[in-house]
C-alpha cells in the first residue's frame, strides 16, 4: 500500500454508471435553478477510461483504496464529487459519502451516500436531489437504486418543474420503478400536490419513458353547466395497437346522471378515421330517456388515384347541442350532414359519386336527400393560341316526403383566353349550360329541360408609383366586369337545392350568378365597375392600407325569380366599399359596407378593429348590420391585472332586439411553472329564448401538462389574437 499525500490522477479502464436521462416537452419559462456544481479532472477524457484525483488516499490495487479530501472520479461524460471515496478493485465496486455530487450529460445529482458496483451496473444513492441540465425538471428521492443497468427505483420521490424558490407545484409519489429496457415507467400512491395542498391522488400509474403511447387514465376535468349541474370526467386512453387507439371518457353529470363520450382512431394500410360516440343510457332531465351523439370521419384510399370517404353525424334528438353543446355556435346547428363518397382522380379529369343526407335540428323545411350524387369534372391543358376549356356534368336524383322528387342532369362547358400581361389584362369567357329534369309529383310537370348561354367579360388594368421618398408604393387596380345571360321561364322547375346568393359580400360583384345550386340560372345583363388601391411597404412588402370600391349597374330587369320572391327592377346595386390596414404595428382595422345610392341608407356593414401588443394586453370591437334582420356588437378583451393577473372578458350583444347573445368573464393566473384559468359564461340557447350557463377550471403545469376542462381552446375561438 501507499499513502498518498498530494493529488494524483490513477487512470482505470472500467465500465460507464448508467442513470436515465429524460428530456423536457414544452418551454420551463422559470429561470433554470441553479446547477451542482461538479469539477471534471480534464475536459477531454479517453474513451472509457476512469480519472480518480484526491487531496490525499491509500490506494491498494489487491483491495479497497481509499481517496480523502476533494475526491474526483470520472469517466466520459459524468463526474463524481465527493468529501471521500473508496474504490474496491476485487469487486469493482464504488463508494463515497460527504456531499456528493454526480454530473452526467444532461442530468445533475446530489446525494449524501453512493454505493455502486460496475459490473453489474447496479448501486444506490440516498437523499438525491436531481436537476435536468437545460431544463426546469428537477425534483429529489430518499432513495435511488439501479438494477442491471437499465431499471432505475426512486423511493419517497418528488417530481416538479418549478424551480427551488418557488415550489408551487410538485408530484409525489411512494415508489417509482423505471425500467429504459422496455421504455415504460410505473409508479405507486401518486399525488399531485398544489402548495402542498393534495390535489388529486393516483394509487397506481404507468407511463412510457420514450414518449410513446401507452394506455392509462388521462387528466380528468371539471365543470359546472346550468344545464347539467357538476360535471366530472376521467378519461381513460387504450393504446390498442400503434395504429389505432381509443379514449373512453366516463364522467358522471349532477342533474343528468353517468355520460360515456368514445373516440376510436386508427391508420390501418390505407384507410384512417375517427369515430366519435357519446351516450347517456339514463337522462335524469329527460324522463330517463337515452341520448347518443355520433360522429364519423372516414377515408380508405384504393389506390393513388381513388378514395372513399365517409363523413356522418348524428343526434338521438333536436335539444341534444342545447343541453351538451356548450357554446353558442353548437347550439346554433341548424342540420348535420350524412355523406358517403368516392371519388376517382384522372390526368385532367376528376368524378365523384356520393350519397348525401341531413338531420335536420331546427324549424326549417327538411333538406332533400341526394341519392345519388354523380359529378364529373373534365380540365384539359391549354389547346392552341392558350385557350382554356373545361366540362362539369353532374346527375342527381333528389328524394323527400311529400315533395316533388326526380333526376336532373345538368352539363357546362365553359371557355376563355386571358390577353394582355401584368398591367393590363382582357379575359372573354363562355359558357354553355343544359339542364334535364325528370320528376315525379311535380304540379308543373315531370319533365323539363333548359339550354342558356352566359357570356362574361372581364378586363382590368394595374399602375403603381412611388410615394415618400420610395419607402412606399401606391397601386391603382381598376376592373371591369360585365355578364350577359337571356332570359328563360323557369318558374316549373322544381327547388332542391338552390337558394339566392345575399348581395353582403364585394365578391358578388364579379359573380355570373345570382343564385347557388342548379335550378335557377338567373337572367343578367349587368356590368360591374369596380376600383382597388393598395398601400405597400416597400421593404417589407406589407400591405399598409386597401381600399376597393364597386357597384353593379343593371341593363334589364331581373325577371327569373324563386317563389315568393319578386322581379328585381332597381338598375344598380348597392355601392361595395372594403377598407383595411394598421393604424400602427399594434392596431389594426377592417370595414365592409354596402350603400344603397337611391334611398341614401347602408344595407349591411361590418367593422372590426384590433389591437394587440407584447404585454399581453388585446382588444377587439366587431359591428355587424344587415338590412333590417341583424344588429350585432362583439366585444372581447384581454388585459394584465399585473404580471402574473389577466383578464379575459367578451360580449355579443343584440342591438335589434336589446340582449346578450353570449357573454364570457374569466381570469388566468401564471407564473413560471403553473397557470390556471377560470371562464364563466352565459349563452342563447337555439330556442332564442332560454340561457344556459357555465363554468370552465384549467390548471396548466408547465411540463407536466393541463387538469380540467380545455378553457384555453376556448378562449382562443372567441378572442381575437389570444393565444
Amino acid at each position: 500500500m501507499r499513502i498518498i499525500n498530494k493529488k494524483i490522477g490513477l487512470i482505470l479502464s472500467l465500465n460507464a454508471f448508467v442513470l436515465p436521462v429524460y428530456s423536457e416537452s414544452g418551454f420551463p419559462a422559470c429561470d433554470l435553478p441553479p446547477v451542482f456544481y461538479s469539477k471534471p479532472i480534464t475536459q477531454h477524457p479517453s474513451q472509457d477510461a476512469i480519472y480518480i484525483e484526491a487531496d490525499t488516499g491509500l490506494i491498494n490495487r489487491r483491495g479497497v483504496s481509499s481517496l480523502i479530501g476533494k475526491t474526483i472520479i470520472q469517466k466520459n461524460d459524468w463526474v463524481l464529487n465527493a468529501d471521500n471515496a473508496h474504490f474496491d478493485g476485487r469487486t469493482n465496486t464504488i463508494m463515497a459519502d460527504g456531499h456528493i455530487m454526480l454530473s452526467t450529460k444532461k442530468l445533475q445529482l446530489k446525494s449524501d451516500t453512493i454505493h455502486f458496483q460496475l459490473d453489474s451496473q447496479s448501486g444506490q444513492l440516498s437523499n438525491v436531489h436531481y436537476q435536468l441540465k437545460n431544463a426546469a425538471s428537477n425534483g429529489y428521492s430518499k432513495q435511488l437504486i439501479q438494477q442491471n443497468g437499465s431499471k432505475l427505483i426512486l423511493k419517497d420521490s418528488l417530481y416538479t418543474t418549478c424551480p427551488p424558490s418557488l415550489q408551487s407545484w410538485n408530484i409525489a409519489a411512494k415508489r417509482i420503478v423505471l425500467d429504459q429496457a422496455k421504455n415504460e415507467g410505473s409508479a405507486k400512491n401518486v399525488t399531485l400536490e398544489v402548495k402542498g395542498i393534495p390535489v388529486f391522488y393516483f394509487p397506481w400509474l404507468s407511463f412510457s419513458l420514450n414518449n410513446q403511447r401507452k394506455s392509462g387514465f388521462l387528466a380528468p376535468s371539471a365543470q359546472i353547466s346550468e344545464q347539467s349541474g357538476v360535471s366530472i370526467s376521467t378519461p381513460y386512453y387504450l393504446n390498442l395497437s400503434p395504429n389505432y387507439d381509443m379514449t373512453i371518457s366516463p364522467a358522471y353529470l349532477g342533474k343528468r346522471g353517468v355520460k360515456i363520450d368514445g373516440e376510436f382512431r386508427y391508420l390501418v394500410n390505407k384507410h384512417h378515421g375517427i369515430w366519435d360516440y357519446e351516450i347517456l343510457p339514463r337522462d335524469q332531465a329527460s324522463n330517463n330517456t337515452q341520448r347518443d351523439y355520433f360522429k364519423i370521419r372516414h377515408t380508405s384510399k384504393a389506390s393513388d388515384s381513388t378514395r372513399f370517404n365517409i363523413k356522418a353525424e348524428g343526434v338521438s334528438d333536436k335539444q341534444y347541442f342545447d343541453d351538451f353543446g356548450k357554446s353558442l355556435s353548437l347550439s346554433s346547428t341548424s342540420a348535420l350532414e350524412r355523406r358517403i363518397e368516392a371519388i376517382k382522380v384522372g390526368k385532367n379529369w376528376h368524378s365523384s359519386l356520393a350519397f348525401v343526407d341531413y338531420q335536420t335540428l331546427d324549424n326549417s323545411t327538411r333538406s332533400y336527400e341526394k341519392v345519388p350524387e354523380l359529378k364529373f369534372n373534365y380540365t384539359p391543358k391549354s389547346l392552341a393560341k392558350q385557350v382554356n376549356l373545361s366540362f362539369d356534368m353532374e346527375l342527381t336524383h333528389f328524394r323527400k316526403s311529400n315533395a316533388p322528387t326526380g333526376t336532373r342532369i345538368d352539363l357546362n362547358l365553359k371557355t376563355h383566353k386571358k390577353f394582355g400581361t401584368d398591367a393590363i389584362y382582357f379575359k372573354p369567357s363562355l359558357g354553355l349550360r343544359h339542364t334535364y329534369y325528370d320528376l315525379k309529383n311535380n304540379p308543373t310537370g315531370n319533365q323539363h329541360r333548359r339550354t342558356l348561354a352566359t357570356l362574361s367579360i372581364d378586363a382590368g388594368f394595374f399602375f403603381d408609383q412611388n410615394l415618400t421618398g420610395g419607402k412606399l408604393v401606391q397601386t391603382l387596380e381598376p376592373r371591369l366586369f360585365y355578364t350577359y345571360t337571356p332570359f328563360k321561364d323557369q318558374s316549373a322547375f322544381p327547388v332542391f337545392d338552390t337558394a339566392k346568393t345575399d348581395f353582403s359580400t364585394s365578391t358578388q360583384l364579379f359573380s355570373k350568378n345570382r343564385y347557388t345550386g342548379k335550378d335557377r340560372i338567373g337572367d343578367t345583363n349587368q356590368l360591374t365597375i369596380a376600383l382597388t388601391s393598395r398601400l405597400q411597404d416597400r421593404t417589407s412588402g406589407k400591405e399598409v392600407l386597401q381600399f376597393s370600391v364597386g357597384q353593379i349597374f343593371h341593363f334589364k330587369d331581373r325577371k327569373v325569380t324563386l317563389p315568393d320572391e319578386q322581379v328585381q327592377t332597381n338598375a344598380q346595386s348597392d355601392i361595395a366599399v372594403e377598407l383595411s390596414g394598421r393604424l400602427n404595428q399594434r392596431t389594426t382595422f377592417s370595414t365592409a359596407s354596402f350603400w344603397n345610392p337611391v334611398n341614401h341608407q347602408g344595407t349591411a356593414i361590418e367593422t372590426r378593429l384590433s389591437y394587440k401588443d407584447d404585454k399581453r394586453s388585446i382588444a377587439n370591437v366587431t359591428y355587424r348590420s344587415l338590412k333590417n334582420e341583424l344588429k350585432q356588437l362583439n366585444t372581447s378583451v384581454a388585459y394584465p391585472l399585473s404580471q402574473q393577473w389577466l383578464m379575459v372578458a367578451g360580449i355579443d350583444h343584440d342591438l335589434k332586439n336589446h340582449r346578450n347573445l353570449e357573454t364570457l368573464l374569466g381570469f388566468e393566473y401564471q407564473n413560471c411553472c403553473w397557470k390556471t384559468r377560470l371562464v364563466g359564461r352565459r349563452y342563447l340557447t337555439s330556442d332564442n329564448a332560454t340561457y344556459d350557463d357555465a363554468i370552465f377550471l384549467q390548471f396548466e403545469l408547465k411540463g407536466l401538462g393541463n387538469l380540467g376542462n380545455k378553457a384555453d381552446k376556448f378562449l382562443e375561438n372567441k378572442i381575437y389574437g389570444y393565444e
